[in-house]
């Protein structure tokens, strides 16, 4: 490699990995960079698809909230926000569904809502509009088609 060339791959990104991504990781030898592989197919695993599992496996069964919840996601962020206000909140599945979808790694909307809710006795509905992912507004003026 020359001096002050790239290096042969992105350096390992702070991506949060389930245990099963770090098993396969460890078992392909894949970069930390690089995504997740599908043991049986041999092909990445997409980040809807990671979401899913890690909601479906923490005990999200409803599978039209679960496909709610990871429509568009990057990563698992979605289903651990998720598991996380369900298991420590005072939030409705749908509630939880408003706050996580779309969160990434980079923004906590859990850990929002809950510091929101041990300092302040505002309504569910203005902690939830305080700690949504910056997307969410955005996306308030996209009309979205899904059954």
């Amino acid at each position: 490699m020359k001096p002050g060339s790239p290096p042969p791959y992105p350096p390992a990104s702070p991506v949060i990995w389930g245990k099963g991504a770090l098993v396969a990781l460890a078992l392909l030898g894949t970069p930390g960079g690089a995504r997740a592989q599908d043991a049986e197919e041999g092909e990445p695993v997409a980040p809807q698809v990671s979401c899913y599992q890690t909601a479906h496996q923490g005990g999200l069964t409803d599978e039209s909230a679960a496909t709610q919840l990871c429509r568009g996601a990057r990563s698992n962020a979605p289903a651990k926000c998720f598991l996380r206000v369900q298991r420590d909140g005072s939030l409705s599945q749908g509630q939880a569904v408003q706050l996580c979808q779309f969160a990434t790694s980079d923004d906590d909307p859990a850990s929002c809502y809950l510091q929101a809710k041990r300092h302040s006795f505002s309504d569910d509905s203005r902690l939830l509009n305080l700690c949504q992912p910056p997307v969410t507004q955005f996306l308030r003026y996209c009309p979205v088609n899904v059954q």
